[in-house]
């Protein structure tokens, strides 16, 4: 497959986005790591198994770490396009 110089810029855009996505939920996750004195692994099972409570914190952590996944897959599968 060719890419046109057009999509090489787009998904070099793209990659940029998910970038400056990445930092910002890293950002988020380390506050609530350090409000909560837990890493996000520990938070995690604790949260998957009920024992967190109901706090709007605790959500948020939770969507911030699958939203994280989610841009650091997708920046990972552009990343080799625009070398």
């Amino acid at each position: 497959m060719t890419i046109t110089t057009e999509i090489k810029e787009s998904l070099e855009r793209e990659f940029n986005i998910c970038s400056k996505v990445i930092r910002f939920y890293k950002r988020q996750i380390e506050a609530l790591e350090k409000k909560y004195k837990m890493n996000t692994a520990s938070f995690l099972r604790k949260f998957e198994r009920g024992e967190m409570g109901d706090e709007q914190d605790f959500f948020d952590w939770y969507a911030f770490h699958k939203l994280l996944s989610s841009w650091t897959s997708t920046k990972n599968a552009i990343h080799p396009l625009i070398k």
